[in-house]
């Protein structure tokens, strides 16, 4: 499967879905001004992806800043990701937030306890 990979700019988060090196990222600022023609092609590939996912599958999401709209959209790529996790494949989720950012703590800690799939929870110094 070719890899989806999105740089990020000011209002929209770099993603870089690469399955061939296991590497799931979603990190930077989601705020973009239209939230469906940014993530659409995001939601059409993980749609894809899970269809045939490797054995195991890491998610990192390490967001500096989210609004709401982006928020859902981030949980309903994460519960379609779920879905390979009730067909048998393995699914862990890596959620990074600034050491002092509580909210975005918070919003990990919420979508665990709405998701069957695993969290780890890291937080981390800007450099």
């Amino acid at each position: 499967m070719t890899p989806l990979i999105i740089q990020q700019s000011q209002s929209t988060p770099r993603i870089y879905f690469d399955p061939d090196k296991n590497k799931f990222e979603i990190s930077g600022n989601s705020l973009p001004e239209n939230i469906m023609d940014f993530y659409e092609p995001v939601y059409k590939w993980i749609e894809n992806y899970i269809k045939q996912p490797k054995s195991k599958t890491e998610i990192t999401i390490k967001l500096l800043y989210c609004n709401s709209s982006s928020a859902k959209v981030i949980l309903d790529f994460l519960t379609l990701f779920e879905q390979a996790a009730s067909n048998g494949y393995t699914v862990e989720i890596f959620w990074y937030y600034l050491e002092m950012d509580e909210d975005m703590l918070a919003t990990g800690k919420e979508y665990e306890s709405m998701l069957s799939i695993p969290f780890n929870f890291y937080s981390y110094v800007q450099d």
